[in-house]
């Protein structure tokens, strides 16, 4: 009976974990360094698992800053699809 309990709490916590990340179009596939009036933009690929910034609560205070270079250590992860519609890629 135990061991069905686990059972069930496991998978609710991992249908919990997917209805958050609902597929991998919203994982960062790309860091993008902070902007400066010096340097043109540019990317790497992400080499871990991390979440896009995009869906993040404080989204679109991270986009002013970082848009327009007010925070020199700011960088964003994003998902292509993301870096698309930003006009990044």
């Amino acid at each position: 009976m135990a061991g069905s309990r686990m059972k069930g709490r496991k998978q609710t916590e991992k249908a919990t974990f997917e209805e958050a990340c609902p597929g991998k179009e919203c994982r960062a596939e790309f860091i993008f360094y902070a902007r400066n009036q010096t340097s043109k933009l540019r990317s790497v690929e992400v080499l871990g698992d991390y979440t896009c910034d995009f869906r993040r609560p404080d989204w679109a205070h991270r986009w002013t800053d970082w848009n327009s270079g007010q925070n020199p250590y700011l960088n964003l992860f994003l998902c292509a699809k993301h870096a698309r519609e930003l006009g990044l890629m």
